[in-house]
């Protein structure tokens, strides 16, 4: 019997809550199929400290530079802006990056995030590097944005969009990430439905979002969505785990 194969498309493992396990979380990942992880950085620390993460697991955990996009700073945008130019060969993806209007409620606040996002998508253009969007409560405001200034690969992690912004995401060929718990939400469930499965990857976004609502979510947890995502379209865990495999392999380049 062939072994399945996983990949979480987005977590945080460099956050606290692995500071003591890290390595066994990453053998566990391997243990339950996973060909990889992609771990994304949100800020200066958070991006020096992947990068010794990625070195220690080299070819197995993958680097994607971003931001915490609600209480991005105008000076961290710029230092996570130079230290992606600086260590640009080894990142795998800009993001995450966007809008949140979940946490950011005030109509000034959030319009202010609009030039730090566009300084991210400039880079991105620049560098010919994919964009990992977050856009949490944003989602169809983060599509008018990037439709405007961006025609390279777009990953929308965590996607909880309305279906008719779900729909924009099919037709630009984006893709979408759906969490292991993504069948709490009515929009990820139908975004599940309305984008073919090749526009469509399985994330953690570990520690959070854990499938079983306690405790530290991590990596291995994609093969729980892998297992709610066949079951939502009615088609083989062997397909679903590979297609959704080969798209993040294809997405990052790796």
């Amino acid at each position: 019997m062939t072994k399945l194969r996983f990949f979480d498309a987005h977590s945080h493992i460099d956050m606290k809550r692995f500071r003591n396990d890290r390595d066994a979380v990453i053998q566990r990942a391997k243990d339950h199929g996973l060909s990889g992880i992609v771990t994304s950085s949100i800020g200066p620390g958070s991006f020096r400290r992947t990068l010794g993460i990625i070195q220690k697991h080299k070819g197995y955990v993958h680097h994607s530079a971003g931001c915490s996009v609600s209480q991005l700073t105008r000076e961290d945008a710029d230092k996570i802006i130079s230290l992606i130019r600086k260590y640009s060969s080894s990142i795998v993806a800009i993001g995450e990056v966007g809008l949140d209007y979940h946490w950011v409620k005030d109509t000034i606040g959030r319009k202010a995030q609009e030039p730090l996002f566009l300084d991210f998508i400039f880079l991105a253009n620049e560098l010919a590097l994919p964009l990992v969007i977050h856009s949490r409560k944003a989602e169809s405001m983060a599509t008018d944005i990037l439709e405007k200034h961006f025609s390279g690969e777009v990953l929308m992690h965590c996607f909880d969009g309305v279906p008719d912004v779900a729909k924009r995401v099919r037709d630009n060929g984006w893709y979408i990430t759906l969490p292991a718990n993504f069948q709490r939400s009515n929009n990820r469930i139908e975004s599940a439905k309305i984008l073919p499965l090749e526009q469509i990857m399985l994330e953690t976004d570990s520690p959070y979002l854990s499938p079983t609502g306690k405790g530290r979510n991590e990596p291995s947890n994609v093969t729980i969505g892998c297992e709610r995502l066949a079951d939502v379209l009615d088609l083989p865990l062997e397909h679903v785990a590979e297609t959704t495999t080969s798209n993040a392999h294809r997405f990052y380049d790796i």
